[in-house]
């Protein structure tokens, strides 16, 4: 009888952790480094339209639910770094510029 509580009780643990994990994982966004040839072709065309010669230093495709939602292109020009940011249609969604401190503050240890 205590055994078949002890299962039970794991059971139970079980799959409240599970529940816990699916909760904190559900609406996080992911961002993966993409290059310009693996977007589509509308997001291209405005990434390349807002940069024109400067050389593109960063795509990321920003994910959530396994959907992608937008994606972010930089670049500097000018003692400026230059954000924008593009819906999957391609639709400029907003456009950063900031000044160029050659600071590499993106907090990665590496």
């Amino acid at each position: 009888m205590a055994s078949r509580q002890v299962k039970l009780a794991v059971l139970a643990l079980i799959g409240i952790l599970t529940l816990t994990l699916s909760i904190a994982l559900a609406g996080k966004e992911t961002e993966k480094d993409v290059t310009i040839d693996q977007v589509p072709a509308a997001v291209k065309a405005t990434i390349l339209k807002e940069a024109g010669t400067n050389t593109i230093e960063e795509i990321e495709e920003v994910s959530k639910d396994g959907k992608v939602i937008y994606y972010e292109a930089e670049w500097k020009t000018g003692g400026k770094e230059i954000e924008i940011t593009v819906d999957p249609k391609g639709k400029l969604l907003s456009k950063e510029i900031e000044e160029d401190d050659d600071d590499d503050d993106d907090d990665d240890d590496d």
